[in-house]
C-alpha cells in the first residue's frame, strides 16, 4: 500500500509540473497492425546502425551485463538474507525501510559528485561499489550458537515434574509445507511425524502438513503472546537424544539445558551457522571468527550494513546509467533509442537470475552472487571503452541530418 502511494504520489508530481518536451518528426496515428510493422521496421534500422553510433552500442552492451548484475543483487537479496544468512523477517523490514532513506540523499550526493567529476566517472565509480558489496557479501555469516537460547528447539529440564519442557525459538524458520521431496533431500515434514511426540507442532487444516506451535491460542484457536511449552511427561531422554542427532541433515539446531542430557546439542548441516562445505565457505568463516565475533555483530546488523550500501549505491547507478545514455542520444530519436534502451533492460533481467539459480543448484549460493558480480565487473571493465565525447558528436551530427 505504502509503495502504491508512493508511486501514485510522485506520478501526479511528474503529470502536473514537468513539461512536455516538443515532438520532433510527429507522425499520424497508426493502428495496431501498422505500429507493429513500424516497429520491427524501426528496430532492424536502430540495429543495422551499429556502426553509425558505435559508441553508444558499447555502452548498452556494458549497461546491459551491469545493469543486469544490478537488478539481480536487489531482486535475490532478501532471498540470500533469509536462506543463507538466516536473518530474522523483522531483520528484512528494517533494512528494507533503511534503504529507501538512505537511497534519496545518496541519489542526491551522486548527481552531485556528476557534476564535479562527469558522468562517466562517477557511474564507474558506482559500478566498483556494486562489486565490492557483492565481494562483501560472501563474507557475511551468522555468529556461533554460544547459549542454549540462541538454538531453535530448546528443551529444558522441569524438577518438579522431573521431566523435559520443549519449545521453539521465535525466530525458527517453519517447517517446509512440502510432500514431494526427491531421495537426496532431507524430508522435513517425514521427520516432524516422526517426532512429533517431542517437538510441539500443530497440524495445518488447509495443507494437511506439520508445522512449529510457537505461541499458546486461546479458545479461538487465536495465537497469543505466551510462548507455547510442550511437557515430555513419559518420554524417554533417549528419545530426546535421538532426536538430536536426528538433525544432522537438517536445517534446525536444537539444544539441552539441565537434567540429564544437560549441554546435549545439535545443529544441521544446512543450517546458517553451519560453514565448512561450500566451495566459498572459507571467506565467511575467517570474516566471523576474526572481524564479526569479535566485534559481537550480529548477522541483523550484517545485513543492514549490505542493505544501507545497497541504498548507498543504487539511486546513483540506475539514474546516472540512464543520464549517460541520455547524453549520447539524438534528440531527434530519443523515443527510438530509449525504447530500445529499454527493451535492452527487459531481457538482461532474464540472464542475472538464470545464472544465479544455475550457480545456486550447482555449487552454492554464494558462488551465485560470485556469479553475478562477475556481470557487474563485466559491464565496468566495458565502460573502459565508452567514448562520451565521440558519443555526444555522433548524437550531435545526427541530429543535424534530421533536422535539416
Amino acid at each position: 500500500a505504502t509503495s502504491g502511494i508512493w508511486w501514485y504520489g510522485f506520478a501526479l508530481y511528474t503529470f502536473r509540473w514537468v513539461p512536455e518536451p516538443p515532438i520532433e518528426n510527429e507522425m499520424e496515428s497508426l493502428g495496431l497492425v501498422e505500429s507493429t510493422k513500424l516497429a520491427l521496421r524501426e528496430i532492424r534500422k536502430t540495429v543495422g546502425e551499429v556502426d553509425k553510433f558505435k559508441t553508444l552500442f558499447i555502452y548498452m552492451l556494458a549497461y546491459f551485463f551491469f545493469i543486469d548484475g544490478i537488478n539481480t543483487v536487489t531482486a535475490l537479496g532478501g532471498v540470500f538474507g533469509t536462506v543463507v544468512l538466516g536473518i530474522t523477517p523483522i531483520d528484512l523490514m528494517v533494512t528494507i525501510l533503511a534503504i529507501q532513506f538512505v537511497a534519496a540523499p545518496s541519489a542526491v550526493a551522486f548527481t552531485r559528485l556528476a557534476r564535479r567529476v562527469g558522468t562517466k566517472p562517477a557511474l564507474s565509480i558506482s559500478l566498483v561499489g556494486w562489486v565490492l558489496l557483492c565481494f562483501g557479501a560472501l563474507a557475511f555469516a551468522p555468529l556461533q550458537l554460544d547459549s542454549h537460547d540462541d538454538y531453535q528447539i530448546q528443551y529444558d529440564w522441569d524438577e518438579a515434574s522431573m521431566a523435559y519442557n520443549v519449545q521453539v525459538h521465535t525466530d525458527t524458520p517453519q517447517i517446509a509445507q512440502k510432500l514431494d521431496y526427491e531421495a537426496n533431500e532431507f524430508d522435513e515434514q517425514g521427520w516432524a511425524s516422526s517426532w512429533a511426540h517431542v517437538l510441539p507442532l500443530e497440524e495445518d487444516d488447509r495443507s494437511n502438513t506439520m508445522k512449529w506451535l510457537i505461541y499458546e491460542r486461546d479458545s479461538d484457536g487465536v495465537s497469543t503472546d505466551e510462548r507455547h511449552t510442550k511437557l515430555l511427561i513419559g518420554i524417554d531422554n533417549e528419545e530426546i537424544r535421538s532426536l538430536v542427532e536426528s538433525l544432522s541433515d537438517s536445517r534446525f539446531s536444537a539444544s539441552v539445558s539441565g537434567g540429564p542430557l544437560d549441554t546435549t546439542s545439535g545443529v544441521g548441516i544446512d543450517h546458517p551457522t553451519n560453514l565448512g562445505d561450500g566451495m566459498l565457505d572459507a571467506i565467511p568463516e575467517n570474516a566471523r571468527e576474526y572481524v564479526w565475533e569479535p566485534l559481537g555483530i550480529s548477522v541483523g546488523i550484517q545485513f543492514l550494513i549490505l542493505g544501507c550500501a545497497m541504498g548507498t549505491l543504487l539511486g546513483g547507478s540506475q539514474g546516472l546509467a540512464r543520464s549517460l545514455f541520455g547524453q549520447m542520444v539524438p534528440e531527434t530519436r530519443s523515443a527510438e533509442f530509449f525504447g530500445f534502451f529499454g527493451f535492452f533492460g527487459k531481457v538482461a533481467a532474464l540472464i542475472g537470475p538464470l545464472l544465479y539459480g544455475f550457480m545456486t543448484v550447482a555449487f552454492d549460493s554464494r558462488v551465485g552472487i560470485l556469479a553475478v558480480s562477475m556481470l557487474i565487473l563485466t559491464g565496468a571493465l566495458m565502460m573502459r571503452l565508452v567514448d562520451v565525447e565521440k558519443g555526444r558528436e555522433d548524437a550531435r551530427n545526427e541530429d543535424i541530418r534530421n533536422r535539416a
